[in-house]
Parts: C-alpha cells; sequence; structure tokens
C-alpha cells in the first residue's frame, strides 16, 4: 500500500534518511540508492517522492512503512511506531516534527523526569548481569572475527561482546533484572514506558553489537553500540554518512539517564606507560595486538571526563601518557586541537606526554597494528618455505 504525506507526519525522504540510504543520483522527483534488499550497488532502487519505491533488479516495492519495515523485519504498525519515534512525530495527532534544534540547544522537557545517575557499583551490577542475559549473533561473531578486526573467540568472551536483543524482550529483561535484585534507577538504558513498567532502551533502529566500557577501577561503567546501520539526524540528507557508534543511554526517556561518555579502559591499571585513543573497540583491539594498557574515549571531543581518569592513573603509578590518536589529527583541526588539550591535561598532572605517529595510510592504531601482524605472519610462512 503506497502513502502520501497527508496520510503521514513524515515522508519517504525522512524514512531514507532514517535508514542511511545514501543517494547514487537524481532524477525529476525522485532519486536512487542501493538496494539493500538485494545487495545491488549500482544504484537500481528507486524512491519517488511520491512516497512509493521499487528495485529496478529484484523487483521489490512499496511505501515507505513497506521499505523501513522489510529493513527492520517487523510490522507496518511496528515501522509506523518507531519512524514517530525517531523524528519525534505526534502518533495521535499525526502532527509532524518540528524542525529539531542543534544539539547544544535542546533542553529536556519538564514533562520527562530524568533519573539521577545511579553510583558505579549499582551501574555495575546490573549492566553485567543485562550481558549476562545477552547473546552474540552468528553475524556479529563472523564480524569480530574477520581481518578488519582480527579479534579471536577468547578475546571476544573477554571482553563480553554481545548483540542487542529484539525490542520485543525489553520489558521481559527489565523484569528478570528487577527480579534478581537489580536497581534500573539511574542505570544507563533504563527507563519507564509509558505505563510506568520498566523497559530497556533497545531498538530495531539501534540494533548492533554492544561493547562495555570498563572503567581503570575494573567496574563496568556503560556500553557503547556498533550499529548494524549507521545512525542519521532526523533533519540530516539521505546522502550523509551517520554514526556508527552510540552510547546506550536512556537519555529523555522518562526516568531515564543519560550515559555521561565514560573512559574505557583495557590493560594492567598499574602500568607505568598508557596509550590514549579515541574508540573504545579500537583500544581492545590495539591492546590485544600489543599487549599495551589503553584508555579511551569515545571521540577526540570527549576529554571532559578522560581529566579525573589521569588522576587516578597517577596514583596507580602511571607516568606516561602516549597519545594515539587516528592519524587524520594531521588534516583536521580539530583533532589536532584535541591533541594539544590533552597534552596540557597530562602535563598538569605530571605525567610525561608522547604523541605517536604511524604510516598515514592506516587510520587508526588498530589499523596499523593489524597490518603490521598480517605483515609478520606472511613473512614467518615464507621463511617456513623456504627453510
Amino acid at each position: 500500500m503506497s502513502a502520501t504525506s497527508q496520510d503521514f507526519p513524515f515522508t519517504i525522504l525522512d524514512v531514507a534518511g532514517l535508514l542511511s540510504l545514501r543517494i547514487k543520483r537524481r532524477a525529476a522527483g525522485s532519486f536512487y540508492v542501493d538496494c539493500p534488499f538485494c545487495g545491488d550497488t549500482k544504484g537500481r532502487l528507486n524512491i519517488s517522492r511520491k512516497n512509493v519505491w521499487r528495485c529496478n533488479r529484484c523487483d521489490a516495492s512499496g511505501g515507505m512503512l513497506a521499505l523501513y519495515a522489510r529493513m527492520y523485519r517487523i510490522s507496518n504498525a511496528e515501522a509506523y511506531r518507531e519512524i514517530c519515534e525517531a523524528l519525534g512525530c505526534d502518533r495521535t495527532t499525526g502532527a509532524a516534527p518540528s524542525r529539531r534544534p542543534p544539539v547544544s540547544t535542546v533542553s529536556l522537557s519538564p514533562a520527562v523526569p530524568q533519573a539521577e545517575l545511579a553510583t558505579p557499583q549499582t551501574i555495575h551490577q546490573t549492566l553485567t548481569l543485562l550481558i549476562e542475559q545477552l547473546s552474540l549473533s552468528p553475524r556479529h561473531r563472523a564480524h569480530l572475527l574477520s581481518p578488519k578486526r582480527g579479534l579471536t573467540d577468547a578475546q571476544i568472551e573477554r571482553f563480553g561482546f554481545k548483540s542487542t536483543p529484539p525490542p520485543f524482550l525489553c520489558h521481559g529483561l527489565a523484569e528478570r533484572l528487577l527480579a534478581k535484585g537489580c536497581t534500573l534507577q539511574g542505570v544507563p538504558g533504563f527507563y519507564q514506558g509509558e505505563d510506568g513498567k520498566w523497559t530497556v532502551n533497545f531498538s530495531n533502529r539501534t540494533s548492533g553489537i554492544l561493547i562495555p566500557a570498563m572503567g581503570v577501577d575494573g567496574l563496568l561503567c556503560g556500553m557503547q553500540i556498533l550499529l548494524d546501520r549507521p545512525l542519521c539526524d532526523k533533519d540530516d540528507p539521505p546522502e550523509k554518512q551517520g554514526a556508527k557508534y552510540i552510547w546506550f543511554s536512556s537519555k529523555e526517556r522518562r526516568m531515564g539517564v543519560t550515559s555521561g561518555s565514560p573512559v574505557h579502559f583495557v590493560g594492567d591499571p598499574f602500568a607505568k606507560t598508557v596509550y590514549v585513543t579515541e574508540g573504545l573497540l579500537k583500544a581492545n583491539i590495539a591492546h590485544c595486538l600489543t599487549g599495551r594498557s589503553f584508555a579511551a574515549v569515545a571521540g577526540v571531543g570527549n576529554l571532559a571526563n578522560l581529566e579525573r581518569q589521569l588522576t587516578i592513573m597517577v596514583r596507580g603509578g602511571t607516568r606516561t601518557i602516549v597519545e594515539a590518536f587516528d592519524m587524520d589529527k594531521k588534516s583536521k583541526p580539530q583533532v589536532s586541537a584535541a591533541c594539544e588539550k590533552l597534552e596540557r591535561m597530562i602535563l598538569s598532572n605530571r605525567m610525561h606526554c608522547i604523541h605517536l605517529t604511524w604510516d598515514s595510510t592506516y587510520k587508526g592504531i588498530d589499523d596499523w597494528q593489524l597490518a603490521l601482524r598480517v605483515a609478520q605472519v606472511q613473512n614467518e610462512q615464507k621463511n617456513r618455505r623456504a627453510a
């Protein structure tokens, strides 16, 4: 069934943006994207401004609800609910969303009460028991084992990677945690639904791999999600690449709470030298490849919580911090500025600062170390054959 802009408080352009469908070419009244259903990479799926779509390769077609529903294997009713929720539409009145202001100017509505962040011990206990109830899908395990990531099964188990569960399990997960004596209020990712019952903030739109964030004290302090599909803001054009990682959070939900973008630590908490990089998964991989200790921020713009961690590390015996941000610090002023800010923080804690660089062919320290490992293995194989 097709839909028109009069029927719904959004258009197919909004849906395409949520699905991160990148425009390959434009035509009068429509545009073409790669088909996510048949694997087409030549831009054969036509999306019309009349709110219908069709792939000229596999012949899949339908209205805008069907596009979203087929992508996430849910019903049209569920698709409508999730799209409205993502775009901020009023599902009861059908009112279209107003243009959202920049993130820096968004304020919480007084009608949506927020919880205070729980104690570190409470967050650790609740998130640990949540992870124990989840599993890792074969597809996600294969991604972590792939040459792109280079992890082993043992390392995957060690870090506690899990797949996000389907939304229909959220209430049940919350109920089981409550039955185990867990506190949900104040723990990032948990909130009260419209029925007043506690639930977990998982959705089809934010499905992916859960990456636990561990503090230097060994407590689980939060989780990121490596998204199956990049997440776009509702005002972003369809061709814009969306975010690949988001924090597992319940900010702006009833009695929800923000994750606060905690710092992740992997390795020896008493190490004399600690590397600082951007990205939790990147730090885990680099640690496995080098054996070094890493502190990871979510991005170069998230240094606020690192200063407190540096103070803790100084007390634990750390004397040198190695800045290991991505190599785009050579070309992006904001990354270069973050490196300088980090150096000032390090020096103010009376530690030594080293700036690490490598072949700019490889963006991150994990990419660089993986390339070195591959070259090492190839050399070893070559020497064995020669012998």
